[in-house]
């Protein structure tokens, strides 16, 4: 069928009749902003298969010109230029947004200058079709993520009136427009005055009155965590992890607030963050100035209710001996992670003396960077009370922080090699690669007077050279490292923020401590070694600040072995599979209207990185258990790993059984107490059955009858609807047969498992079996077993899927799971399943398919499953199949969505990408052909030729994912 067929029956279907089959690529349809997809993504997607493109847009921005940067960098590298009308309509035009544009090489850009323009449309010439993007979305960061925007697309060919109506308004807006040049930009700015709905809505550090302003939802929780410490566990001291800018200091104030003590205790190191913090402080408690008090070199208050002291002079041994150590209620210590900074050959820190002289009844120490990558353990200080933790992403979710424009671009090419963790020192800081960076900071900006940059490399020598080539070519820089005093470093920050300087360049310092509101621009010129460290130097420039609408950061990505740790960093749940990693990177999203983009040379070099990477690597789970056990101050459990842990629950049990395996691999030292071999057969199917099992209703019956409590199967029907929890009467059936052992009759799973159940059921009524009951009389089993049944709770109430459905689209399960998801009466051999498997009473056929298929493949048959576009898909049957086959005639004789369920991955190579699948939805047959193909042996094979409709369309992220190969 050819085009302009194709483009008829999208207009059927968008216009006449909705049952027409047509390619998804030529549908009319509506571009809003969605949860998957947004505006944006819509755009990106049109952009790169364009030939040319013209956009017409009234009001633009420098964050929404800025989303879409690295796109028209990848098109420009590819030679193809585009045009862009925008106008100086309402003053709403920033003109360092027309200074912006005129600085983008493939983009020609020209002034509506009348009235009452007040365009929004995007017009793109493909190949052999054209397109029209037509609705409310301007060109800002808002509106191409987050604002409710309607905007419609539609296609046609070139002789198509209305498309080719849209293109003639528009070369004819052009023709009356005036082209952009640097002498228009100087006249706009002359008469230019910012209008105050044109300014974006910019949250200052003060003046704020925080006595009328109640706590965000984070500081809330964390409020109720801590005071559940204290009245629940009579816990006397505690710890709040707070990424920098999220309100640390107001939170502390609350909770001294709800306390009320007799007398408070507020430590930290410099005394200029005690005087800032001294005013957040009264403007929460209120009450007399004479309450307020500050002990540092110049003030000696020890008298005030409130006191603010450096830790340097509150330790001081004339100042304990006037006070006591119970002079203090309530101890507050800011930058808790100091505590366990020992300098080498230090015995003791002076905050360690401090925690050994002064005895308040309740100690609280706030932190933004806890996990040292010194090994430095600052939680066995605090009692291991871990009140609450706000993640960096966790606080862009809620808005406390200013928002990021994450670009990672390439970095500089030396004689057609790109830069890798070996390059030597004269190449780190050749001219050549000075200007390049400078040519990239300049493209995708700030830049000029308004830059307040932070630059990160990976040698101290190199951080000197660079701040002095950046000086001669008369940009200001300056270079700062952990030799420089203190005096020096403020000092630097100082002629930053007075913009006496553009740039600070450090390689060791600047991570964490000193704050720079007004930065507006982090650098990254080193490998990124730690996810830790990523988002602590990311994190650098997130505060909000007067007149600060975004962050930008530019990652300078070089031909690194570790530069699978900048898709990880970004990823909540830390898996360790690849094919998640490669979706972060092909298709990247973060809520709000922050973003992260990748040029593509840059996304190749993170691809093989991600290619090359042990994600499984014994190291690394070693690691992420040693560093959460020094967290919680004993040998952590599967719930310790899903709260606060650095590796997916999953994936602990995928690679080691069990957590009591895990421990007993990386601590020899200090093996787990020992299990019975029965003991140790219940804790293999709580962890593959239950720990990581995709239904909540499995573990609640458990923890319900682990607890005493009784339970019925008209009870848990009625708690699951109460719930919202997708749950029906075969459910119940279901979940009664793995309980009981009935489902369980592989071979394998009675070798792994044994044959006693965990349930028996009587008329209705479900207990303990005995021998799991027996078990559960051990403390140290029980231990186990509540956990693995709390941490499947957890995970799936605070993770991503559906729960009043059987499946969330978009989200991974295991055949394993789909088989048991559908209730089938037993388990399944994976082999057996294989691409597709009927349910006896015809009601489900799961299918499974692998886009890309390596030798492995039965036959080694060329299967060509493959997407025609995000809601069609050309699947083929299992060998020796035809038309008038036993299931497949079903399927074909079946007309609703609902007994075909879609599971899709991009690999059948599982060592590398997994066995589990991307779930799509219900699908149905809407054409079936017989075949003969070729197996590489040359035995000709019947299949049958599948076309399949999706109930819904693959969201565009990861049907871009499932669909790129290029790496």
């Amino acid at each position: 069928m050819n085009t302009e067929e194709e483009l008829r029956r999208a207009a059927d279907f968008g216009f006449i009749d909705d049952q027409t089959e047509a390619l998804e690529v030529y549908q009319p349809m509506l571009v809003t902003n969605q949860k998957d997809e947004n505006v944006l993504s819509a755009l990106e997607d049109e952009l790169r298969e364009s030939q040319t493109f013209t956009i017409a847009v009234a009001f633009v921005t420098l964050g929404g010109l800025l989303d879409l940067k690295p796109v028209l960098a990848d098109l420009a590298a590819h030679g193809i230029r585009g045009r862009l009308i925008t106008s100086t309509y309402l003053g709403f035009n920033d003109p360092r947004v027309f200074a912006d544009l005129l600085h983008i090489p493939n983009l020609d850009v020209r002034i509506v200058e009348a009235e009452g323009f007040h365009t929004k449309a995007y017009y793109f010439q493909h190949r052999d079709f054209q397109s029209v993007i037509i609705g409310s979305a301007n060109l800002t960061q808002n509106a191409l993520k987050v604002n409710f925007e309607w905007n419609l697309r539609v296609t046609s060919t070139a002789r198509g009136d209305v498309v080719k109506n849209v293109s003639h308004q528009l070369a004819t807006l052009w023709q009356k427009a005036v082209p952009l040049t640097p002498a228009w930009i100087a006249q706009y700015t002359s008469t230019w005055q910012p209008q105050p709905s044109a300014t974006p809505a910019t949250v200052a550090e003060s003046p704020v009155d925080y006595a009328v302003i109640k706590p965000n939802r984070m500081q809330l929780d964390a409020l109720a965590a801590i005071q559940e410490l204290r009245e629940q566990e009579h816990a006397r001291k505690a710890l709040i992890v707070a990424a920098t800018g999220t309100g640390k200091t107001i939170l502390a104030a609350l909770d001294v607030q709800r306390v009320q003590p007799r007398k408070l205790l507020y430590v930290v190191h410099r005394e200029q963050i005690l005087r800032k913090s001294l005013e957040s402080f009264k403007a929460v408690l209120g009450g007399p100035d004479s309450d307020y008090g500050i002990l540092s070199g110049s003030s000696r208050d020890t008298s005030a209710k409130y006191l603010f002291a450096t830790i340097n002079m509150i330790i001081k041994p004339e100042i304990y001996a006037q006070l006591g150590p119970d002079a203090f209620d309530y101890i507050l210590i800011d930058e808790a992670h100091r505590v366990s900074e020992n300098a080498a050959g230090e015995k003791e820190t002076m905050y360690q003396r401090l925690l050994r002289d002064y005895q308040p009844a309740f100690m609280l120490g706030m932190t933004a960077t806890p996990d040292r990558m010194d090994g430095r353990n600052v939680y066995e200080f605090f009692d291991y009370n871990l009140a609450y933790e706000i993640s960096l992403l966790d606080a862009l979710d809620d808005q406390m922080l200013v928002p990021f424009h994450y670009i990672g671009v390439p970095d500089f090419q030396l004689d057609g090699q790109i830069i890798s963790d070996t390059t030597q020192l004269k190449d780190l800081v050749s001219d050549e690669r000075v200007d390049y960076l400078i040519s990239k900071t300049f493209y995708y900006g700030p830049r000029e007077g308004g830059v307040h940059g932070l630059i990160f490399v990976s040698r101290l020598e190199e951080g000197a050279q660079l701040a002095k080539k950046l000086t001669a070519r008369g940009i200001g820089a300056e270079f700062v490292s952990g030799s420089d005093s203190v005096a020096t470093r403020e000092e630097a920050v100082r002629r930053l923020e007075n913009s006496e300087i553009q740039y600070i360049v450090t390689v060791d310092v600047f991570n964490e401590g000193i704050d720079i509101p007004s930065l507006n621009q982090v650098v990254m010129m080193r490998p990124t070694q730690s996810s830790i460290i990523f988002l602590q130097q990311l994190g650098r420039g997130l505060r909000r600040a007067a007149g600060k609408e975004f962050l930008t950061v530019l990652d300078f990505i070089g031909n690194y072995k570790e530069n699978y740790l900048i898709p990880l960093a970004f990823e909540r749940k830390q898996s360790s599979s690849k094919d998640t990693l490669r979706r972060k990177v092909i298709s990247p999203t973060i809520s709000g209207v922050s973003t992260i983009r990748f040029e593509e040379v840059a996304r190749k070099n993170i691809l093989q990185a991600v290619n090359r990477a042990n994600m499984r690597s014994a190291l690394r789970f070693k690691q992420a258990y040693q560093s959460l056990q020094a967290k919680v101050g004993r040998p952590p459990l599967l719930l310790d790993f899903a709260k606060f842990g650095n590796v997916a629950v999953e994936d602990i049990i995928r690679a080691h059984k069990t957590v009591y395996d895990l421990r007993a691999k990386v601590t020899p030292d200090d093996p787990p107490v020992p299990l019975s071999k029965q003991q140790y057969q219940f804790l293999i199917f709580l962890s593959r059955e239950i720990a990581v099992a995709k239904r909540p209703v499995d573990s609640w019956v458990l923890g319900q009858l682990l607890a005493g409590n009784e339970v019925t199967d008209a009870g848990i029907l009625a708690a699951m609807q109460a719930r919202n929890w997708f749950c029906d009467a075969e459910t119940v059936a279901s979940v009664a047969r793995g309980l009981t052992g009935q489902y369980f009759q592989l071979k394998s799973s009675v070798q792994r498992y044994g044959t006693e159940p965990l349930v028996v059921i009587r008329d209705g009524e479900w207990t303990l079996a005995p021998a799991f009951a027996a078990a559960l009389a051990d403390p140290n089993f029980r231990q186990y077993a509540a956990d693995a049944i709390a941490v499947n709770q957890y995970e799936l109430q605070n993770g991503v899927l559906d729960l009043a459905e059987r499946f969330s689209p978009g989200e991974k399960y295991y055949r394993s799971d789909v088989i048991r998801l559908l209730n089938w009466d037993q388990e399944k051999n994976g082999q057996n399943v294989g691409g597709y498997m009927m349910r006896r009473d015809h009601r489900f056929v799961p299918v499974f398919i692998a886009l890309e298929k390596t030798e492995k493949f039965q036959n080694k048959m060329a299967y060509d499953d493959q997407f025609i576009d995000r809601s069609t898909m050309r699947w083929y049957s299992k060998s020796g199949r035809t038309t008038t086959s036993a299931v497949e005639s079903v399927l074909i004789g079946e007309r609703d969505f609902g007994m075909i369920q879609l599971f899709v991955k991009k690999s059948d190579h599982d060592k590398g990408e997994g066995t589990d699948f991307y779930y799509l939805g219900p699908a149905k047959v809407i054409d079936a052909t017989n075949e003969v193909k070729h197996n590489s042996d040359g035995k000709a094979t019947k299949l049958v030729n599948f076309k399949l409709k999706l109930a819904h369309s693959v969201p565009a992220g990861l049907y871009r994912s499932l669909n790129d190969f290029d790496y």
